[in-house]
This record gives C-alpha cells, sequence and structure tokens, in this order.
C-alpha cells in the first residue's frame, strides 16, 4: 500500500507548515478550508483563538500526516499530489489543511498538516487508533485507484505476535505489547548509550527490570514484565546493542534525537507515542519510513536488511582498518629498511677511514 504516517503534536505549526513548504522541497502546494497565499499557521492559530482552543502548552494542536508510494509505481509529482488531495477531502473534509508534495528525495512524497481545531465546529479533531487504521485502509483503497502498489500494512515482520494480539490488531486496535514495541524502537534508534536507550523508556513509563545479559521490559499498565524475546528478534539486547553502537560510530559518542528540556511526550490516539521534536527529527523519521515502504514493496524485511547493511558497513570498516594497518606496516618496514641501510653505509664508511689511518 501507499505509506501512510501520521503524527501529532502539541508543538505550534508555523516550524511545521514553514518545513512542508519550502520552495527547495515543496514542488506543489495547496490548501483545504483555507486562504491561499495567506499565512496558514496564523489561520490555523485564528481558528483556535475563536473557540478558546490551543491555549494550553500540552494541548494537542495540529496533526502531521506523510503520504508516499513505491518508487517502482513511477509517480509523478503531479500525481502523487492529486493523490495527497483527494486522500485529505475524504478524511478531513472541512477540516483545514496544508498539503505539499516533495520532491528533493527519491521517493515523491506528500506531507499534509491539519489543524486540530474544526473552524466550523470548534471541536477538536481526536483520532483513535481504530481510526487511524481506517485511515490507512483508506490511504490503501484510494491508492489502488490510481493503480498503485498495495500490500499488507498490519504485517510487521520480526514480532512474535500471539493469537489474540493479532486480533486485535486485525479489528484496528493496538495491544500493549504493539504500544512496547513502538516505544522500544524509538528508543534504540534515539540512543548511543545503554543508559540513554533505559532512560528514553523511562520518559514513557517503561522500565527494564534486567539488563545484564537480556532486556526485560515492564509495561506501565502491567505488573509483569516481558522478556525482549517474546516480543520479537529486534528487541533483544543483541540486536538493541548493534543499532546503539551503529548510532555512536555515526554520531561520534553524541547522543541522537535527545529530548531537551522544553519538549513534553504523549500518547496519542494514532497507536503510537509521539514527541514533539525538532524538524530535522522529523524529518529523518520520515526518510526512515522511506525506506521501510521501499522494502515492504519490495518483500523485503526492513530490520533484516538493515542488520545486513549494518554487517557489511562493519566488513567495510574492518577491511579499510586492515587496508590503512598494512600500509603503515609497509611504511615502517621501509622506514627500518631505510634506517638499517643508512647505519650499514656509515658503519662501511667508518671502517674504510679507519683503515686508512691504519696504513700510515
Amino acid at each position: 500500500m501507499p505509506l501512510f504516517k501520521g503524527l501529532s503534536s502539541k508543538s505550534t505549526p508555523k516550524k511545521a507548515i514553514a518545513y512542508i513548504t519550502r520552495e527547495d522541497k515543496a514542488a506543489f502546494v495547496s490548501v483545504r478550508n483555507l486562504f491561499e497565499g495567506e499565512d496558514y499557521a496564523e489561520q490555523f492559530a485564528d481558528t483556535m483563538r475563536r473557540f478558546g482552543k490551543g491555549k494550553k502548552f500540552d494541548e494537542r494542536k495540529y496533526y502531521h500526516f506523510k503520504l508516499s508510494c513505491a518508487r517502482k509505481d513511477n509517480v509523478s509529482p503531479e500525481q502523487a499530489h492529486l493523490y495527497a488531495e483527494e486522500l485529505a477531502a475524504i478524511l478531513f473534509p472541512d477540516d483545514e489543511c496544508v498539503i505539499a508534495t516533495h520532491t528533493d528525495t527519491k521517493t515523491v512524497h506528500s506531507h499534509i498538516i491539519v489543524n486540530a481545531v474544526n473552524p466550523i465546529t470548534g471541536k477538536k479533531l481526536r483520532i483513535t487508533e481504530s481510526d487511524y487504521t481506517k485511515m490507512k485502509d483508506e490511504a490503501n483503497r484510494l491508492g489502488s485507484e490510481f493503480g498503485y502498489t498495495t500490500t499488507d500494512f498490519r504485517k510487521k515482520a520480526q514480532n512474535k505476535r500471539t493469537t489474540e494480539e493479532s486480533h486485535i490488531i486485525m479489528k484496528g486496535g493496538t495491544s500493549w505489547k504493539e504500544d512496547l514495541r513502538e516505544v522500544i524502537e524509538e528508543a534504540k534508534h534515539s540512543s548511543s548509550t545503554q543508559e540513554e536507550f533505559i532512560s528514553h523508556l523511562a520518559l514513557y513509563g517503561v522500565s527494564v527490570t534486567r539488563s545484564k545479559t537480556e532486556y526485560s521490559y515492564l509495561h506501565p499498565q502491567k505488573k509483569k514484565a516481558i522478556r525482549g524475546l517474546k516480543l520479537g528478534n529486534n528487541y533483544t539486547k543483541k540486536e538493541i546493542d548493534i543499532v546503539i553502537k551503529t548510532n555512536r560510530n555515526r554520531n561520534n559518542g553524541k547522543a541522537v534525537g535527545t529530548i531537551t528540556g522544553n519538549e513534553r511526550t504523549e500518547e496519542n490516539g494514532l497507536g503510537e507515542f509521539a514527541t514533539e521534536r525538532s524538524i530535522g527529527y522529523l524529518e529523518r523519521q520520515m526518510q526512515q519510513l522511506d525506506k521501510q515502504a521501499e522494502y515492504a514493496h519490495r518483500g523485503l524485511d526492513y530490520e533484516r536488511e538493515q542488520l545486513r547493511e549494518r554487517e557489511r558497513l562493519q566488513r567495510e570498516r574492518a577491511e579499510k582498518e586492515r587496508i590503512e594497518r598494512s600500509h603503515r606496516d609497509e611504511k615502517l618496514t621501509r622506514r627500518n629498511q631505510e634506517i638499517q641501510r643508512q647505519n650499514f653505509n656509515r658503519t662501511k664508511s667508518n671502517s674504510k677511514t679507519d683503515g686508512n689511518y691504519a696504513s700510515k
């Protein structure tokens, strides 16, 4: 299916709207229920003020969705934007929306930012887990009409699901185990040390009850911890340590995705934990989603392919270090040989001098 991913935010939408409408990224920009050519973020704010909403810091202010198709579908920017506009019209008929289609990456994709306050009723837009699943189904259905590739978005490789959990997910819900998986995924990709990983989980009330040889996680609504292997191979200590080490090498020991003091977290109705972060973080997350969609459309396991990629990079680094070490050894050998040659010549020269004095 076309990839449809959503996040909610308690920040003002000014930066997000400015980002998706940047001229160097957006090939097309359009709006729904807004005046074109005017400040879209200010129009969002006007609607909130009119109904006395958006005054609290921890109040949800907008939703940000990303829509993209498989590269093999060869979707043009025009087609992608039309697809995003039609989907927005179906999902958010009376809401204020800013729609932008980007062509700055290999995969053409669209962003849809939706005001959390309805401009007619003044009611807050609330998207439950079941609603979110239905929205993905609608994106799939509309994508099929456009002739785009479809896949089963409910299928997530490498996760161990019970029959009960599978039934919950197929009905559009999210189990507590799925909550854990999503929080752990965010934590491991946002940490460069074990301490950061555990601290990141603590932000969501998840505690690690065992960490020496294997991770066990305690969901805040449960009394008994669950081993990482029970959640799937991606959540074992071995796999997480590989990702954390990769993050540390990539960032030269600096933490990635660190939450600063003025950021907040929330559990939203999209079946995932959303964190207010910088636009740069959002872009990195969206780029990762592009990769996940590409692998899914090719019938590949994203996590497995990422592991293979990490192993390939490790082999390349090892080979590079071997070559550099070999060059250093050769250089050192040549230097030692040169020193020995010089010493030999100096000794030979001294011997000749001594012989001359002796003959006299």
